[in-house]
Parts: C-alpha cells; structure tokens; sequence
C-alpha cells in the first residue's frame, strides 16, 4: 500500500515537472523571487539598521534627559540645603534661643528667617522647612508635622550624621492643603549648628517630583521600559510596577551619581526595542508573500494561454501522425507560436500533396504494369519473324520492303527495350530517326523534317519513348497523307532542359488540348493516350515541375514543349 502510495506521488511529481506550464510558472517564480528576495532582504537590513540605531539614539537621548532632570533636582536641593546649612552654622548671622517667640525681636528674627527660606523656593519646590528636635518646624504652615513624623523614611533620618543627607520619594499626603497623591521628592539634611534650638535640628526640602514621574511614566509606557532607582545605600528608591522578567537579552543603561551616590538602571526587553525593526520585518515578509501571489497569478495568466496553443499544436501533430491530414491550427497570431502554426500548417499540407503524389504514381506504376503484363509478347518471335521477311523481300527485289522493315525492327528493338528506363537524348534521336525512315518509305518524300540539338544536350537522359509518341500523333493526327514540316530543337536553359516539337499541321483548340491531359481520354483507335503517358512519365521520374505541355493554333501549327532537368 506504501508502496503504491509513493508511485503514485512520484507519477504526480513527474507528470507536474514534465507540463510545460509548471515550467513557466516555476521559472517566473525564481525570476522574480530572486531579486524581490534580494533587494527586500537587503532593503529590510539596511532599513532596520538606520531604525535600530535612530531608537537607540532616541532611547540614549529619552534616558539622558531623565539621568539629567533627577541630577537636575538633586543639584538645585543640595545647594539650597548647602546654603541654607552655612546661613545657620554662623552665630553672627541668626540665633534661634526660643522656638515659640517671646518678645517682638525674636518674632521679627523668625518671620525674617521663614523669608529667608522661602526665597530659596524655585518653581518646582514644595516646600523648606527647619525641623527641631521636638518637632516644631519653621516655614509655611501648611505641613501636618504629625503626619510626617509617621513617614517610614522618617525612622531613618534619626541615624544621619553630620554632613550626611537622605534622598527619596513619597507622596504629599501630610499637607493640609494640595493634592494628596501628589508625588515628592524630599532631601532631608542635617545642621550643623549647634546654638539654640537649631542643634539637632533638621532641614527638610521637597520638590513636586510629578513632571520627572510623567517624564519617567512615558518612558514606561512609549518605550515599555522598566526604571529602578538606587539610593547611595544601594536601597530601590523606585522600580517600575509589573515589570517583566529580567532577561539576558534586555537593553539596559545605567548611570551613576558620583555626588549623590545614586544609580540609574533602563532596560528594555529585546522584543520592543527590535519593535520597529520587526514590524519592516513583518511587512516584508507580507510584501514576499503578496509579491510570491502576485507572480504566481500573472505567471498562470500569462502562461495558461500559451500552454494551451502549444497543446493544441501538440494535439494536431498526434493528429496527424495518426493519419488524420485534414488537420489545421487557426493561426491567431503572428508572433512565434503562429509562426509555428502556420509553418505546420504547410508542411500538413506539403505531406497530403506528397501522399497524393505517391499514391498517383503507385497508380500509374500499377497500371503501366498491368498494361505491360497485357500485352506482354515474345521478343525473339517478332524480330526473328521480321528477319525472315527482310530475307525474302531482299531475294525477291524488293528494296523498299527490306529498308521499311529494318528500320521498323530497330524501332521496335528500342520499344522493347526494358533495360533502361532513362537514355540519352542522342539514342532517343536515332530512334526516331528510323521512326522516320518507316514514314518515309510509307508516305515518300512528302514531309520536311528540320533537327537543331546542341552538342552539349546529347548526353542529358531522357525517359525512353518519350519523343516517338509525339511523332506518331503529328503523323496520324496533324497531317495528311503524311505531308508537312517537322522542327525539333533541343537546348539547354540555365536551369532546365528544353525540348521543342513543332509542326505546320491542322492544329488544335484549347479544348482538345485539356482532354489530351484527362487520364480516361483516348479516341476509338486509342489515340491521344500517348500524349498523357508522356506528360506522366517526364513527371514520374523528374518532379511535378517537369512535364510536357501544348500551344497550338487551328490551322496553323502546334508546339510540344518538354521541359526536362539537367541529368546526365
């Protein structure tokens, strides 16, 4: 069952491979898939090339700008802490005894210092605020102490020494007024004084940290990165939610504060940062595939008519090899293909021209053999009698008789002659020569007979007993009583050799001289059969070009002219 199985796919196989159409499409298909596979393959490298660098730009740049806008925010808060520390560690400049003013002057020296921290704000600032060890503040009165005394970073803040700050992110919720969702960024810093109420103190700076959070949510989510932020102690102050896997294939960047100590880390999974390089990929792939249809179909439209004028022609030449020589091809077209059609066309024809052409000549063959078995006679019986007449009519004295019956033997010794079928012109000439002599002694001296042959005519063959039945219907038809002129040339053409009979006779009409070409046509004693037989037989043995043809005027002449090839 296998076996038959695999037969058969193998017979499908060849019988696809060995059809011209398949061929075509097949060879269409490589033509163009080859340089559409090229060119988009190399178009595809190059494009996504150029794309993959300008993202990685475009990704250096978006994460350049974020490194830039957090060094940004930590540089604007630690100079404002670093200034405000130094206003606060010079006794000359501001000495708080009293957290609660007591007197007019104190209350002048707070309002003045409140002043002096708000004029550090800058646009983006939240708030400054100088924070006791009790947990009175100065600043603006919006901040609920309380509220961010239970911070979770706040617990930290009390292990900072001298000198040391702590950065982070939180939320705006201990604010009386204001968003509560708001995000901040909070510098905690540690003074130095040690007068009054600022020993031990802290100074708390925030920042609206909500522009570098949507700057840090678009890379997010336009560039499906994944952002962690490290403080100095190697603590995540920030870490994208839900963000994927890490994986050894990702794009990361990273970058490190020196002055702060914190670390910046970017990765992008392989997938989306080849994103737009995959989708070229993806619509080049289609563009192959659409290009792959698309050629498929022209190949087919283009070949199906093709293929099906060369089965025809392939159906006709079974046509013909089987026999069938009616059959033609419509010729539409005059380009290869018609060309070919009509080409077959005539060779079809040329073949049924050729067949009738032999099938005549196995007619003729076989009736001059049934003719010839006809009236087959002993030789040797004919001619010995003829001798024997010659004999007595020379010992009775009569000449005449002698000379008419030995040129009548020589005649009929050629006539009977099946040796060889084509002779040279010169024997042909001596035959008729006798023949003429025979004439003579029948008629006398009452016929004129002119010969003009070129020398270099008398060795071209000529069928035997091609010119006596010429002779014979001049005789009998055109004369009277033997009385008339006879012209024989004999010349060579440049292609072709003539012969021309002419007689001074009754002549003939057009019509006469059709019949005298009608196979079937003879009159009652047989006449006019010879003139058929020679025509047929220069043709036989020579070519349809060859022949004898008849111009005759009534009353006045007839010519025969033979037209015969250079043959010697």
């Amino acid at each position: 069952m296998i076996n038959i199985f695999k037969k058969r796919i193998v017979k499908i196989i060849f019988f696809s491979f060995s059809s011209i159409r398949t061929k075509m499409v097949l060879f269409f298909l490589v033509v163009a898939l080859f340089p559409l596979l090229l060119f988009g393959f190399l178009s595809y490298g190059k494009s996504s090339e150029i794309v993959n660098k300008q993202f990685n730009e475009y990704e250096q740049f978006a994460v350049s700008q974020l490194d830039k806008q957090i060094e940004n925010i930590f540089e604007q808060m630690y100079v404002v802490s670093k200034d405000i520390n130094q206003y606060l560690s010079d006794p000359t400049l501001v000495i708080l005894e009293e957290e609660i003013p007591r007197s007019y002057t104190e209350f002048i020296e707070i309002e003045n210092f409140e002043r002096y921290l708000e004029a550090h704000k800058t646009y983006n600032t939240k708030g400054i605020y100088l924070i006791t060890n009790t947990g009175y503040y100065y600043g603006n009165n919006r901040l609920d102490i309380h509220k961010l005394f239970q911070k979770p970073f706040w617990r930290e803040i009390n292990s900072l020494k001298e000198g040391d700050q702590w950065i982070g992110f939180y939320n705006s919720d201990h604010y009386y007024t204001g968003e509560k969702d708001e995000k901040i960024m909070g510098l905690v810093f540690p003074i130095e004084s040690q007068f009054g109420v600022l020993k031990g103190s802290k100074l708390l700076i925030e920042t609206n940290a909500d522009e570098l959070f949507s700057y840090i949510g678009f890379l997010e989510n336009k560039l499906h990165s994944s952002i962690t932020l490290k403080n100095g102690k190697h603590q995540v102050v920030y870490k994208t939610k839900n963000s994927p896997k890490e994986l050894k294939t990702d794009i990361v960047w990273n970058n490190h504060f020196e002055a702060y100590g914190w670390e910046i880390h970017v990765r992008i999974p392989q997938e989306y940062y080849y994103q737009s390089s995959n989708v070229i990929y993806r619509y080049t792939i289609l563009a192959i595939l659409f290009s792959i249809i698309l050629v498929y179909v022209l190949a087919v439209v283009f070949s199906v008519p093709l293929t099906k004028r060369i089965k025809s022609l392939k159906f006709s030449m079974k046509q013909v090899s089987e026999g069938n020589l009616k059959t033609q091809i419509a010729v539409t077209s005059n380009d290869e293909l018609g060309v070919l059609a009509q080409s077959f066309n005539d060779m079809v024809n040329q073949i049924k021209e050729l067949v009738e052409q032999i099938s005549t000549t196995e007619r003729l063959k076989r009736q001059a053999e049934l003719r010839a078995f006809h009236y087959q006679i002993n030789p040797h019986l004919l001619f010995n009698t003829l001798n024997s007449i010659g004999w007595k009519a020379r010992l009775l004295g009569a000449k005449e008789v002698q000379e008419m019956i030995y040129h009548l033997t020589e005649v009929l010794h050629e006539n009977l002659n099946f040796s060889d079928e084509l002779i040279p012109i010169k024997q042909e000439l001596q035959t008729i020569k006798h023949y003429l002599k025979v004439q003579e002694v029948r008629y006398g001296q009452t016929f004129e007979y002119i010969e003009d042959v070129h020398l270099e005519c008398l060795d071209y063959l000529i069928p035997r007993m091609t010119l006596q039945p010429l002779f014979e219907n001049i005789f009998f038809h055109a004369f009277e009583d033997g009385r008339g002129r006879i012209e024989l040339v004999v010349m060579a053409k440049p292609e072709y050799l003539e012969i021309t009979i002419t007689d001074n006779g009754k002549g003939m009409n057009q019509e006469t001289i059709e019949e005298l070409f009608i196979p079937k046509h003879h009159d009652e004693k047989g006449g006019g059969i010879g003139i058929y037989n020679v025509d047929q037989r220069v043709k036989l043995h020579f070519g349809m070009e060859f022949g004898l043809s008849i111009e005759s005027v009534v009353s006045k002449k007839t010519i025969f002219t033979i037209k015969l090839p250079k043959r010697r």
